[in-house]
């Protein structure tokens, strides 16, 4: 397990800087558009706040100020490097793995979130998620992802159903949840010698001609159209389960 830790760790470190490069390339105001929601639901400002595997702290700028007590958790150091640039003094940064979090954690949270969380999969990890809350959950992630040039030809995304496997949870658990979509789209000039490029070690010579053919005919570029969607999905714990603790 300790082996295992490590190559996530270092998986993650060497990741750290062109993910935070991809963060701060993305157009859409999904922070802003989510912070605003959050106080919208009365679910913003709170006391405490957990942003649990944070990253290089990609809803940090805009949630700190709505919080009186912010706790970052993640396994990279290099990532929490990047978040920290970021933060303001009501911020607290963590170096754990989620695991580790929250099998020690003793101090309960207000609000507890997390988004696009590749290890929060199981229903022991949801149990554990929503065991730290005294009050509200939340999950988000990116549900769908597509353009109209290249999705016809990639494979689908299986992180994509990942909220979906949590609404199976929350239901098989009777615990009652509301969701909240937020949609982007934007669109951009892709030429011929880009798209082969990008595909060019995926397909075969006379595979990725047909392809090419197909998209662009006889023109040099095409007008790719994307859609980004988002999903929050929010819950309160229950008063029973909050008393018990348990």
């Amino acid at each position: 397990m300790n082996e295992y830790m490590d190559e996530l760790r270092e998986f993650w470190d060497d990741f750290a800087e062109n993910y935070e490069q991809i963060q701060q390339e993305s157009s859409f105001p999904v922070a802003e558009d989510l912070t605003a929601f959050l106080i919208s639901e009365k679910i913003f400002p709170c006391q405490t706040f957990l942003d649990l595997a944070g990253g290089t702290g990609r809803y940090l700028p805009s949630f700190q100020q709505q919080v009186e007590h912010y706790i970052l958790v993640d396994i990279s150091e290099k990532m929490l490097h990047y978040a920290q640039n970021k933060a303001a003094d009501n911020v607290l940064f963590i170096n754990q793995s989620q695991a580790t979090f929250l099998a020690q954690a003793n101090t309960r949270f207000d609000v507890v979130f997390s988004a696009m969380n590749p290890a929060l999969k199981t229903s022991r990890d949801l149990t554990a998620f929503q065991r730290i809350s005294r009050n509200w959950c939340l999950l988000f992630r990116t549900i769908q992802e597509e353009d109209t040039l290249f999705s016809p030809y990639e494979a689908a995304n299986p992180d994509l159903l990942l909220n979906q496997q949590y609404k199976n949870f929350l239901q098989a658990e009777k615990i009652p949840y509301k969701i909240k979509q937020f949609s982007y789209k934007k669109s951009e000039k892709i030429t011929r010698e880009f798209f082969q490029a990008y595909f060019e070690n995926d397909f075969s010579a006379a595979e990725l001609a047909k392809m090419t053919e197909k998209t662009f005919g006889d023109a040099q570029q095409e007008n790719n159209e994307s859609r980004l969607t988002f999903e929050l999905i929010y819950f309160q714990v229950s008063k029973a389960y909050n008393e018990s603790g348990l």
